[in-house]
């Protein structure tokens, strides 16, 4: 009777252990895992801006996470988050224009469901602009 009550306890935990693995990995993937979904190059090759999604567009349709991340080498210049309002749809490569200037990135992001989205890189500084119509 002992070995039988040790054998369903084991049984027990182990399926508890693959529930609550299963229940992490779901979490990490849809709030936190980051997708690098498209990218680009300034024209003299020194920077490198890269339009990141984070985790998946909340349910049914909500916003998605997304960031965007300003590189020169291997080094990260800047960073910045932002949230995309696209009907629950994800962050995808049509959802962003990139113009490069001689001292700054400009970015538009846009949704269905927002105004346009400015956000200025000055390689090493932030500016948001959410009232371009």
């Amino acid at each position: 009777m002992k070995r039988f009550l040790k054998v369903i306890l084991c049984f027990a935990g182990l399926l508890c252990a693959v529930v609550l693995i299963l229940g992490i990995s779901i979490s990490y993937v849809t709030n936190y895992k980051k997708v690098t979904v498209d990218t680009s190059n300034s024209p003299d090759g020194q920077y490198e801006l890269v339009l990141q999604a984070v985790g998946e567009p909340d349910w049914p349709f909500g916003s998605a996470s997304g960031q965007l991340v300003l590189k020169k080498g291997k080094n990260e210049v800047a960073e910045t988050d932002f949230e995309l309002h696209n009907d629950g749809g994800s962050i995808n490569s049509s959802c962003w224009e990139v113009t490069w200037y001689e001292d700054y990135v400009e970015i538009i992001l846009s949704g269905e469901e927002q105004f346009d989205e400015q956000v200025i890189l000055n390689f090493g500084e932030i500016f948001k602009d959410d009232s371009i119509q």
